[in-house]
């Protein structure tokens, strides 16, 4: 079972059920609702013995409003892309879930990402000046080709702050063997993306306990421009693009502690592990 918000009300009509949001946690039964994980592969229960993550990414023909919300249709037919693991030596589950759908159609690649936290806070209100993973964040790394060589790395934090980055390889060098120039990375943007957070609770407030906050992205195939090297922008049915879904939990003070954890495991030393992110399918919409 997967723990995400999802609307508590159906309203029927003649054509479809509509669903609507209520913010409140509830299980997502596989018996009640027909639902499970990835249809193409399981997590496995021991990521120390098979670290590789598949998913089957739904086309919708519904229209998707970016709102982190959720409610509609097509989000609640998506399956979650799996158990998320801690990257510590320790190799313990994460202390507070994340539950993390993706949907596309002929014009967007969409991301639904929910993060249990009962104290939602962040200060960084400008995106590409820093990394957001200095306080919390979710981060996105998507190679669309799959070359290894280069991919996008995307940050979102509850203040609905973005960063957009282009990184020419895991080792912060560009193909000559020169060292990176952090501003030429941030200066590539995803363009035309569309994002939006939902705090479920009271933001940089730590008086009170809160559910955690909900974040939505919608990004072009257009946009992803020099990132996309040989991959078809729009992809078709069958295409397979490497992907991870990450997330930087920290607890508030002049150090905070943090828990690295995502969705692939990688191999506890750096997000940066391109051979190891997910395989990303993309499937046909479901009769």
């Amino acid at each position: 079972m997967e723990w995400f918000w999802i609307p508590l009300i159906a309203v029927k009509n003649s054509h479809r059920i509509e669903i609507r949001m209520v913010t409140r946690w509830i299980t997502c039964c596989t018996i009640a609702l027909g639902l499970g994980t990835a249809s193409w592969a399981q997590p496995s229960p021991d990521p120390a013995a098979d670290w590789e993550r598949n998913y089957d990414c739904t086309f919708t023909s519904e229209a998707i409003v970016v709102d982190g919300v959720g409610d509609e249709l097509a989000w609640q037919l998506a399956p979650a892309v799996g158990v998320f693991t801690r990257f510590q030596s320790d190799d313990t589950q994460p202390q507070y879930r994340t539950t993390a759908r993706m949907l596309w159609d002929r014009d967007h690649l969409y991301f639904l990402i929910a993060a249990a936290d009962p104290d939602i806070w962040s200060s960084m209100k400008e995106g590409d000046e820093d990394c957001l993973c200095l306080q919390e964040t979710i981060e996105l790394f998507i190679d669309p080709d799959g070359d290894g060589l280069d991919y996008a790395e995307i940050h979102i934090n509850s203040l609905d702050t973005i960063n957009d980055i282009w990184i020419p390889s895991r080792t912060f060098t560009y193909a000559d063997g020169s060292p990176v120039v952090w501003p030429e990375l941030y200066a590539w943007m995803q363009v035309g993306m569309m994002h939006a957070t939902e705090n479920h609770g009271t933001l940089n407030d730590s008086t009170d306990i809160d559910q955690g906050s909900v974040f939505e992205l919608a990004m072009p195939w257009k946009g992803f421009g020099q990132v996309a090297g040989a991959a078809r922008t729009p992809p078709v049915v069958g295409d397979i693009w490497r992907m991870n879904i990450n997330r930087y939990e920290r607890s508030r003070g002049t150090e905070p502690s943090a828990e690295l954890s995502g969705w692939a495991p990688l191999d506890g030393s750096s997000y940066h592990v391109p051979d190891r992110f997910g395989y990303v399918r993309f499937v046909a919409e479901q009769d």
